[in-house]
Parts: C-alpha cells; structure tokens; sequence
C-alpha cells in the first residue's frame, strides 16, 4: 500500500505543477479571485479522479499495444487538471453556508472561510470555466474531434443528469427519513459517481479505445465511485478529524441520509467491500497492465481520509 500512495503523491505532484503553471495569476482588481482558485486548488487532496485518468489512458495503451508517448501523457495530464479544477469547484460550493456548511476543507480553512462567500461562489464559477477553456485550447489538446468529445462527456457528466442533479437532490432530501436505499444509491452515483466514471471516458476518447475498452473501464469507474461514497460515509460516522482534514459527523448534523444510516456500519462495509470487488473483476483481465487500479479499487475502501 505504501507504494501506491507514493503513486498517489506522484500523480498529485504532476496535476499540482500543471495548476501552478495555467491557473492565472496577478495583481490586478480581480487578484481575490485569482488567488482563491489556487488555494483551493493547488496542493490539496488526493486526486484520484486525475490518477483515474492517467491511469485508464496507461491501461488502455498497454492493452492495444499503443506507444504511450509523451504527448498522450501532457494531453490527459491536461484533461486531468481539469476534472481536477471541476471537482474543486464542486467542494467549494458544497462547504458553503448554503449547503454543508464546513469550516474546514482538506486540513485548512474552507475557501469561504478564508476569502468570504461571494469570492467562493466566484472562485468556483471561474474553476469550472477554467476548466473547458483548457480542454478547448489547441495548445493541449490537438484533435479538434477530441476536445469537442471530452467537453461533451464532462459537461454531461457534471450538469443536471449528473452531480449537479446528484447535488440537488442531496439538499433537497437531506431532512427526509422516508428515501428508500436505492434513492440515495441514485443521489450518490451522480453526486460523486458521475464524474468519476466520466474519467475513464475521457481517457479512453484520448487514446482511442475501441467501444467495449471504454464500457468496461466506465463500469469499473462507477463501482469506484460508489465504493468510494460508502467509504465517505463510513469516514464521515467514525473517522479522524485530524486525518480527514475536515469535519467529521457532517450527515448526522445535517440530518442527511447515507448508506451508514440505511444500511448500518457492518452492511455499509460489506457493501463497500463488494462492490469495490466488483471493480475489481472487471480489469482483471487487463492485469499487469492493470495493476494501479486493482490498488486504487483496494484503496478506495481501505483510506483512513
């Protein structure tokens, strides 16, 4: 395991330099702004969503025989930075007032904390636009066909059939006793699935993976996600606030249903645990080439944060 989570820091290092380098910078009026989205942004979390990607084009390559070159690895390096600025600027939204409302996020002072809500709101206004202009620039992505695919699977992913809606239905039934285990199933498959399973999409339109490649590694992906929101859920009911680096206890305040609630802590584990089994099964077949998401499925249901 110590292995892997040195991958985990690699991967991370390399999203970090990339965010370090394109997100903008500067003094001028709108300085803030610019200085909000890279303190949320830069150095910070674990980044699977980014190893997800990376890991998926690897994969595939190796499977198809393909030479990974290094301009395969800039351009999903380049996707990958995005998601990543995606998935921030979900968290800011979520630790704010009006919804979650965490002080803490990833071990420090939440953005709203730090910058006030307004520049919050904007600094996760300006990640997500951020993000498609770097998935549409000829300067990381070549094929035209390519960025207009990968703009399309995000914005989907991310939008109302997606964690969008997955985030509103959260609010929305966050006080309802009455949600059946398969409504909250649906809340967290689009709240956090949906741009999780997207990676591997992406990845596979990068490296141009034949159909069942990419429903294969996509299925592989939404078990990761669900294994990945139990194992929240779990965290959230009996982690560590000082590993977390954020709240812990958060749906019994927010009076939220969870797979811990519905199931119970022993069944949510179980669950966690097949369900990330599951995943598993799915690549075997890829194995060696494979082996970083065998780790990462392993991981996702066994992280202390």
């Amino acid at each position: 395991m110590d292995d892997f989570l040195k991958k985990l820091e690699d991967n991370s290092y390399e999203i970090d330099n990339f965010l370090d380098n394109y997100l903008p910078f500067g003094d001028g009026l709108n300085k803030n702004l610019l200085e909000s989205m890279r303190y949320s942004a830069i150095s910070g979390g674990k980044k699977i969503r980014a190893f997800l990607v990376l890991e998926t084009g690897k994969v595939l390559t190796k499977v198809n025989n393909q030479l990974f070159s290094e301009k395969k690895f800039k351009e999903l390096v380049a996707v990958a930075s995005a998601i990543e600025a995606i998935h921030c600027y979900s968290l800011i939204h979520d630790d704010l007032p009006a919804m979650d409302n965490s002080a803490v996020r990833r071990g420090k002072p939440s953005n709203h904390v730090k910058y006030g809500d307004y520049t919050a709101i904007l600094a996760g206004d300006a990640l997500l636009s951020w993000a498609f202009q770097i998935i549409g620039d000829t300067n990381f992505i070549e094929d035209p066909r390519n960025r207009s695919d990968i703009c399309f699977v995000i914005a989907k992913a991310i939008g109302p059939n997606g964690m969008v809606g997955g985030q509103q239905a959260d609010m929305d039934f966050s006080n309802q006793a009455t949600l059946s285990l398969s409504e909250v199933e649906w809340i967290q498959r689009h709240k956090t699935g949906a741009l999780i399973s997207s990676c591997c999409e992406v990845a596979s339109i990068l490296v141009g993976a034949n159909e069942e490649h990419k429903k294969e590694l996509m299925k592989y992906a939404d078990n990761i996600g669900l294994a990945f929101q139990i194992a929240d859920d779990l965290l959230d009911e009996d982690g560590d606030e000082t590993v977390i680096g954020k709240p812990t206890k958060q749906d019994s305040k927010n009076k939220t249903p969870n797979f811990v609630t519905m199931l119970g802590k022993e069944k949510a584990i179980n669950r966690a645990i097949k369900t990330s089994n599951d995943a598993i099964k799915i690549i075997e077949k890829y194995q060696p080439a494979s082996e970083n998401l065998v780790s990462l499925a392993k991981y996702t249901v066994n992280r202390k944060y």
